[in-house]
């Protein structure tokens, strides 16, 4: 018979969880891909037909990180992730009502280039920018980098403030260990709940449904607004940054140098975390319809003009999908329910044929009777 050990199904257990995605890294990846992700749950037939057109096969999550790829090929790419804010100086007063677009050198910052790439893909001037000698983004990089840009938008930190260095200025304690504000966010955060609540996160929340009278109304502002969205989403980041990232969200007070996270505070930052996500996702596939359901969007061009290490442009990365995934985790739980079950069985029960003492006495009382 086959003897089980508890710490061995355990062991099996962790390696399971953790290897269902090798490539798990930080908000920067399973951040993006969760926003691809919701925006994929509520793209339309003729939009979807051509994002797979102009990403090769792939979709919004393949490519959610492909922008990040290219700040290490070309790192003057990486400005066009963030909006810094004037100020945020200790003991001063913060300005968070409305996004401020004054630290932004040649165009190059996030704002800027969420205009200029939507601009590109729809024929709008809107914002005009210089890339360096030997550099050219074609219409789907373009598309690519709108797909991360509007993620980014909705990191709040990424419209977070100078004197901070967007918080990573700003050290302290999560869950015991050491981190800045910033790191936090743009990954503790994210792998702290893939690591303790696994079968949340594969288990398909990121739904535009989990989001659904915020999304139906921004649907309709941007049917009205179009990209005069962006400014009012920045500052939307900014007021969550002000009021629930600087600051101790349970206390409702600025954060200190070393400071450290409880329990509630850390519940709380996941959950807003998990918020900027779906509503990121949300209004990614309304811009996505909105520029890809056109008849206009035929006529973009495909492939790329940027050159991205470890990238493979020609081929679509495999993705289980969310039934398969769930389907997975209640097999691996049976499985190790049923070798618990077959473990305790095999250490606390003896054989099946030991009788007990009463059974014996009445087995002992029959035999005599027929001497």
């Amino acid at each position: 018979m086959l003897l089980f050990s508890w710490r061995a199904w355990v062991s099996f257990v962790a390696l399971f969880m953790t290897s269902r995605d090798n490539q798990a890294r930080a908000w920067d990846k399973d951040g993006h891909e969760a926003i691809g992700m919701t925006a994929m749950s509520a793209l339309k037939g003729k939009a979807l037909a051509q994002l797979k057109r102009l990403m090769g096969g792939k979709d919004a999550v393949d490519v959610s990180e492909w922008a990040h790829k290219v700040n290490k090929q070309y790192p003057w790419t990486t400005a066009l992730h963030f909006q810094p804010q004037p100020g945020g100086e200790p003991d001063t007063e913060w300005r968070c009502d409305k996004i401020d677009v004054s630290e932004c050198p040649d165009n190059k910052c996030l704002l800027a280039a969420l205009k200029h790439f939507y601009g590109r893909l729809t024929g709008k001037k809107l914002v005009e920018m210089k890339y360096p000698e030997g550099i050219h983004f074609t219409d789907a990089d373009c598309l690519k980098y709108l797909i991360n840009l509007i993620g980014d938008l909705h990191q709040p930190l990424h419209v977070g403030f100078k004197a901070s260095d967007m918080g990573r200025a700003i050290n302290g304690t999560f869950k015991n260990k050491p981190h800045s504000l910033y790191e936090i966010w743009d990954t503790t955060l994210t792998q702290t709940m893939m690591a303790e609540r696994p079968g949340f996160w594969y288990g398909g929340w990121t739904h535009v449904n989990s989001v659904k009278s915020q999304y139906e109304n921004d649907k309709k502002e941007w049917a009205e607004k179009d990209f005069e969205l962006f400014e009012r989403w920045a500052s939307e980041s900014l007021q969550v940054a002000c009021n629930k990232v600087y600051k101790d969200p349970t206390q409702n007070v600025r954060l200190v140098p070393d400071f450290k996270t409880t329990p509630h505070m850390e519940r709380q930052w996941g959950q807003e975390m998990q918020q900027r996500i779906l509503t990121a996702g949300a209004r990614l596939v309304i811009v996505l319809n909105s520029i890809l359901e056109q008849q206009e969007a035929k006529k973009l061009r495909q492939g790329s003009g940027v050159e991205v290490q470890g990238e493979e442009e020609h081929k679509a990365k495999p993705r289980v999908p969310a039934w398969v995934r769930n389907l997975g985790t209640n097999l691996i739980i049976i499985v190790v329910v049923l070798g618990v079950f077959i473990y305790i069985s095999q250490f606390y029960g003896g054989p099946a044929s030991t009788a007990s003492p009463q059974s014996k006495k009445v087995e002992a009382k029959e035999t005599a009777k027929h001497r």
